[in-house]
């Protein structure tokens, strides 16, 4: 027998020792009768000399081996007794299982071919009339190459297999299954009680030994020997299944006892039972033994060994049939310490959270004070009657309609703050500006500015929802325009959305109209003080609205001008503000004026592509009038279908709203008034009003300090570094 085999064997063997060793302690055999046979335990019904078995069929004897080693020798069957196991009842989830009786046996083998004897007894087994069943764990295996096996007394089912070679070779015989190469191994249906097969060869003409037999082993490439070797017969063991013809009388609750129906082990009641082959007994959970004895059936003491029970570090105590788990002073006061401590960690938890929002509500009160919520209700409280109310949001609810400032929901960044897309509870969508830090002698500008812009309520003019004072930075609720801004649409054509000639008259028309009403119509005037194409938005109509307001300021009706640090974009800031740092409503004329430019020529408000002294669009705007080369300069996408009279005006109308001379500028209510003219005409309708006053046509030449390195005493322009995809740069002047 080959090394692998042997330890095979030899740890089945200790296996069968140990499962019987721990019942060792319980009776197996009747009194003053032998329980052993060499090292196999002999267990009741089974005995050994008289009066120590049921009856006949159960008479076990001792023989000596070939190897000079006591096996049991069943002699109602002539089988050789490998291991007697009883069967076992054990609950899951409510629910009773059962392990059947067994005997494992060696069995026989058909045999073709081989040499005779060296393969053992090649006799039929038959159990017919007996108490012994052939168990379905078995398997019907063919050895050999060649081989052909078939089982007989199946009843109308037919088991069988064929074993070729293939002499295939594999890396690893351990993983090599009984899959036909040499072996093939099939099921058998259950409630056999004849084994008798046939062995052919597939093919006459070709020798070899043939073997068939059945075994519980599911066989492995290691396995195989040559069927002529004598530990073939190792491989020969077969498991029987039995049971008792007549009920026996259990003497305690201990045990339990079932009928056996055509050899199968289902648990069903005693009473209303036809064809029964016999009963079986098990010990009940919680008992170990012998249930075919008087008080064999004992309580297992569940607390000897921990995996029995689940107590842990509490008493065991032991109870019949079971256990049960006692709390000693140990353990209560294990337990006592373990609640206190989850009691303190959930404690400190919860008054860390308390602390927390406490914290948070303070801070939002302090940002809200500091940004000059309460001047704000102050004015409101004043206005109520007068003025739609300004909502002040919670940072809960911005934080939810923005997604904590996601930056993916970020629309656009500017000198004043970042805008973000949001959804308010109600689904509305909107635009939430989260401004720069912004200084407290300011506290008081920024919250009429809030108040005033609320006030506001024209078409071209993007409405202000709302305010949020509670955070670090004030936080401004605007309504959402869809279609992006006009520099956009300038500088990034759409098909979607060509800006034709009549289009872009239509938002120079619009946005003076806006800034019209900021400056003569509301209630005080207001100067927008960054006008350009980032800051016209077109809404879902494609209509313009003026929007950003963060340098915005109001004035009384009393004053000419506002002075203040220079602010602005580079390209649209008036010369004369630079110089004076007065700004007035003709320095957003001049911005105006600029983004005149940008409809007609499309060009940027800044190039560093175009001549140093001509960077700045004004100036290459002006240059180009003095010579005479308008037409040069125009977008390419509008000089075919424009109408060149009205392209000739809105260029004089522009180069007046860039007059350096601010008094030669005409007013914003001026330039809507001849724009709305120009569109009347157009339409064919009699203009809505008349010029109030002639303007006379101002040839002024560009000076040179029209450009980047436009420059006085006082002004100085800081990072004049940029590149022309980056945010508008601030001017401030020097003190």
């Amino acid at each position: 027998m080959d090394s692998d085999l042997k330890r095979f064997f030899v740890v089945l063997i200790l296996l069968r020792i140990s499962e019987h060793a721990a019942a060792s302690t319980f009776p197996l055999a009747l009194p003053n009768c032998k329980d052993h046979c060499g090292d196999v335990s002999v267990l009741y019904p089974f005995g050994i000399g008289q009066g120590c078995y049921k009856d006949k069929w159960f008479e076990i004897v001792c023989i000596n081996s070939s190897e000079q080693i006591s096996v049991p020798f069943l002699l109602s069957i002539r089988r050789e007794v490998i291991s007697f196991d009883l069967g076992s009842y054990y609950s899951i989830d409510d629910r009773s299982h059962y392990q059947s009786n067994k005997i494992h046996i060696l069995g026989p083998l058909k045999h073709t071919g081989c040499s005779n004897g060296s393969v053992g007894d090649s006799s039929s087994l038959n159990l017919k009339g007996s108490p012994f069943f052939i168990s379905d764990n078995n398997k019907f295996t063919a050895i050999g190459c060649n081989n052909k096996a078939l089982m007989k007394g199946t009843g109308s089912q037919i088991v069988g297999c064929e074993a070729t070679c293939k002499n295939e070779t594999y890396k690893d015989d351990n993983v090599r299954g009984c899959l036909g190469d040499k072996c093939c191994q099939t099921k058998i249906p259950s409630g056999l009680q004849v084994f008798d097969a046939t062995v052919e060869k597939l093919e006459p003409s070709k020798d070899g030994c043939q073997v068939a037999y059945l075994t519980q082993f599911q066989l492995a490439a290691f396995m195989f020997t040559p069927p002529e070797l004598q530990e073939y017969r190792n491989y020969v063991m077969m498991e029987l299944e039995w049971f008792l013809d007549v009920l026996p009388i259990p003497s305690e609750g201990s045990a339990l006892c079932e009928a056996s129906i055509n050899g199968e082990q289902i648990p069903r009641s005693l009473g209303n039972l036809s064809a029964i082959d016999g009963y079986q007994c098990w010990c009940k959970h919680g008992y170990e033994g012998n249930p075919y004895i008087p008080g064999g059936c004992q309580d297992i003491d569940e607390c000897r060994y921990s995996y029995h029970n689940k107590c842990g570090k509490n008493k065991c105590v032991n109870v019949s049939g079971s256990f049960k788990c006692e709390k000693t002073w140990p353990a209560i006061l294990s337990g006592t310490l373990s609640t206190g401590l989850l009691l303190l960690v959930v404690g400190t938890w919860w008054l860390c959270k308390v602390n927390k929002k406490r914290k948070a509500a303070k801070q939002k009160r302090k940002f809200f004070k500091r940004n000059g919520g309460l001047l704000l209700q102050q004015q409101t409280s004043f206005l109520q009657g007068s003025v739609n109310r300004t909502k002040v949001f919670s940072s809960d609810d911005l934080n939810k309609a923005t997604d904590k400032f996601n930056p993916s929901r970020i629309l656009g960044q500017g000198g004043q703050g970042t805008v973000y897309k949001g959804m308010l509870e109600d689904g509305m969508i909107v635009a939430v500006k989260k401004s720069k830090a912004l200084e407290e002698k300011n506290l008081e500008e920024f919250i009429n500015e809030i108040i005033l812009l609320s006030q506001i309520n024209h078409r071209n003019v993007v409405k202000i929802l709302g305010c949020c004072l509670e955070t670090e930075v004030p936080v401004l609720v605007y309504e959402f325009i869809p279609n992006r801004n006009l520099f956009d649409h300038l500088q990034n054509p759409s098909e979607d959305f060509p800006m034709t000639w009549e289009v872009r008259l239509c938002i120079a028309c619009e946005v003076a109209d806006a800034l019209s009403y900021l400056h003569s119509a509301a209630s005080i005037p207001i100067y927008h003080r960054d006008v350009k194409s980032t800051n016209i938005l077109l809404d879902e109509r494609h209509r313009a609205k003026v929007s950003d307001f963060g340098i915005s300021r109001s004035i009384a009706i009393d004053d000419t001008h506002l002075t203040t640090i220079v602010q602005g974009t580079i390209g649209y800031v008036d010369p004369e503000y630079l110089q004076s740092s007065h700004f007035t409503g003709k320095s957003d004329v001049y911005s105006y004026g600029v983004l005149l430019i940008e409809l007609l020529t499309g060009e940027k408000p800044v190039s560093l592509l175009r001549r140093q002294e001509v960077r700045m669009l004004g100036a290459y705007f002006l240059e180009a009038m003095r010579n005479d080369r308008l037409h040069e300069i125009l977008d390419a996408r509008i000089k075919e279908e424009c109408n060149q009279e009205e392209v000739l005006s809105v260029a004089n109308l522009a180069r007046r709203c860039l007059s350096l001379n601010s008094e030669h500028r005409p007013t914003m209510r001026d330039v809507f008034i001849e724009l709305d003219r120009m569109q009347s005409k157009k339409k064919g309708i009699q203009s809505r009003t008349q010029n109030d006053e002639e303007h006379g046509h101002i040839r002024i030449a560009m000076p040179e300090s029209m450009s980047l390195l436009y420059s006085s005493p006082d002004i100085v322009i800081e990072n004049s570094s940029f590149s022309l995809e980056s945010e508008p740069l601030m001017l401030h002047k020097t003190q």
